[in-house]
């Protein structure tokens, strides 16, 4: 198989949702029973490269392709650690040459405080981020304590970002 066939094969894992979209640990499940599992060959070639050192108990779930891109492909995944759990926004060239790669939302914990994001990107390819962290023995979020982040997408492929204050 070709590697533009193979790449075409990746694109269709990943259901096709209109924006806007809001990514959260909640919604997993959907996405988990929406699409087909991704195959060992397709994260190796497609997912793996600027992904850095995982295990064997590393798992990935197609979610979403952002709607509207021209010039290039955007798709979202999970990833799914111990202990951490990742939505990944990923942007491809035409011929499946990865352009770039940010988290926009997830969970982490390192076993006593949990820090929790999610993002909704809306119809301008406008990523809106917020995080909350539940310290040791606390039960709700203090949403004074939250951080606000904005990312775009940008029509090259680009992902970009700036904390709002």
């Amino acid at each position: 198989m070709t590697r533009t066939q193979a790449f075409k094969n990746f694109l269709n894992c990943f259901s096709k949702e209109k924006l806007p979209i809001t990514l959260s640990d909640d919604n997993i499940g959907y996405f988990d029973r929406k699409n087909p599992p991704l195959n060992v060959d397709v994260i190796r070639q497609f997912i793996k490269p600027g992904e850095g050192q995982d295990d064997d108990l590393t798992e990935y779930v197609a979610c979403c392709q952002i709607p509207g891109t021209e010039t290039f492909h955007a798709i979202i995944y999970w990833r799914g650690m111990i202990l951490e759990y990742d939505y990944i926004l990923a942007t491809y060239n035409k011929n499946g040459v990865l352009i770039n790669k940010k988290i926009i939302a997830g969970v982490r914990s390192n076993g006593q405080n949990v820090l929790r994001s999610v993002a909704t990107i809306d119809e301008d390819w406008i990523i809106s981020i917020v995080a909350g962290e539940l310290f040791n023995n606390e039960e709700l979020y203090d949403p004074l304590k939250s951080k606000m982040m904005t990312m775009e997408l940008l029509a090259n492929g680009e992902i970009i970002f700036s904390l709002q204050e």
